[in-house]
């Protein structure tokens, strides 16, 4: 991911690969240009960016962003470049998503754009461009950021079935709001409720997503607590009620509790330990 100054880049941007040693800018906080043979030796030793170098560090080739005057913008995924940062004095924000998962970086793209959207001046306030992506291999051609609502048709019997309570219509539609959906009219609005999703909730897939931010929206807490439709109550072991008490007890008196794998194997390590010592009598 990188954000650059838009009116510092010259268009098109090409995505292109080339030799460590032919990439040559000057990477953001550094003192000179480097080419990235000299530049990774640098970031080697930055605590930050040194774990992100074995991702490209064997390739003959690195990924490189160039705008129309060759000027480098970022080395993705490791640091962009030094000629495009955004500053104080910023008005438009170029986005660069790339990655080995398509719907991943749609999802990332269509969330920074929501969110830098926010800051846009007056009657441009949420106002995204988008750009056209032109795949050299094919000639495919890729309109982003996708902005595309989703809609959603849920029975409201289902929705009150999964939460275990009563809802109209209009208490749903209430709570959904609450939520960022956006109702709309369904096709039978006595048994079903629709809903707009935008971009931003990739979170929600399925009927049942729309019935938990119900939930959440209408308050879990709001929901009556009856006892189970079964015969039986749970309860502690009181072995665990008892070691739960003992462990609150030791950390206020400044003990730091730790989980280790030692004792797993307890019965084939005695077992060994029995062995050797049968072994040395037997010597």
């Amino acid at each position: 991911m990188g954000t650059h100054d838009y009116d510092k880049v010259s268009f098109p941007v090409t995505y292109e690969a080339h030799a460590p040693k032919d990439i040559k800018f000057k990477a953001l906080k550094q003192t000179k240009e480097m080419n990235c043979v000299e530049l990774f030796k640098v970031l080697g030793e930055d605590q930050k960016l040194k774990k992100f170098l074995p991702i490209i560090a064997d390739s003959p080739v690195y990924p490189v962003f160039y705008d129309a005057k060759r000027t480098v913008l970022s080395l993705p995924p490791i640091i962009n470049s030094d000629s495009t940062k955004i500053s104080l004095n910023t008005k438009n924000v170029f986005i660069e998503i790339t990655g080995t998962d398509l719907t991943k970086c749609q999802i990332v793209l269509a969330i920074l754009c929501a969110q830098f959207s926010e800051h846009c001046e007056g009657k441009d306030k949420f106002t995204v461009e988008p750009v056209e992506v032109i795949y050299e291999d094919d000639g495919k051609k890729l309109v982003t950021p996708c902005l595309d609502i989703e809609t959603f048709e849920v029975e409201i019997e289902y929705i009150c079935r999964l939460l275990g309570i009563q809802l109209t219509p209009d208490q749903i539609n209430k709570a959904s709001v609450k939520m960022g959906l956006t109702p709309i009219k369904s096709s039978d609005t006595s048994k079903l409720v629709k809903f707009e999703v935008s971009a931003v909730r990739p979170d929600i897939l399925h009927a049942c997503d729309i019935a938990e931010e119900i939930g959440i929206g209408y308050g879990f807490n709001n929901i009556p607590m009856v006892y189970p439709p079964t015969n039986t109550v749970g309860a502690f072991i009181p072995e665990n009620k008892f070691t739960d008490l003992m462990r609150h007890e030791l950390a206020q008196q400044g003990y730091i509790e730790s989980l280790t794998c030692a004792l797993v194997s307890i019965k084939e390590n005695y077992e060994n330990l029995r062995y050797k010592a049968d072994l040395e009598e037997a010597i």
